[in-house]
């Protein structure tokens, strides 16, 4: 049987030293990349998100990633998201869900203070918008 671990270098990501950046997948919001990407040859990536303005009128539009793996964890503040096959479902601080691969979502509502963590296998990946 194949070792199936990911292996990764040691690391640390300090705050102070990796700041928020814009120029990530939506224009509202700044990421903080945590680095692990480097760390794990590209195989697992994590990063928190902020916004930076208020969510766009019917959300973020339909779409969906093609990961193996993504798990979202709220920080700070609310949102609430429509998923394929769940309907809408809210979320505040201290929640944490799992999305399958491929499935359609839409954020129709977040905080002015909303903060997540996101990790995501692997590293890059796609996001398709379908409407």
């Amino acid at each position: 049987m194949a070792d199936s671990r990911i292996q990764s270098d040691f690391m640390v990501n300090r705050a102070k030293d990796n700041p928020f950046v814009s120029g990530g997948l939506r224009v509202y919001r700044e990421y903080r990349d945590l680095g692990i990407g480097d760390a794990t040859g590209g195989r697992v990536h994590a990063h928190i998100i902020r916004t930076t303005k208020p969510c766009p009128e019917g959300g973020s539009g339909m779409h969906y990633h093609e990961v193996d793996f993504q798990m979202v964890m709220v920080l700070k503040g609310r949102s609430r998201v429509w998923f394929e096959g769940e309907g809408e479902v809210e979320f505040e601080e201290g929640d944490c869900w799992i999305q399958p691969p491929g499935i359609k979502h839409n954020v129709l509502y977040y905080s002015e203070d909303y903060e997540l963590l996101e990790l995501t296998l692997p590293e890059k990946y796609e996001t398709v918008q379908v409407e």
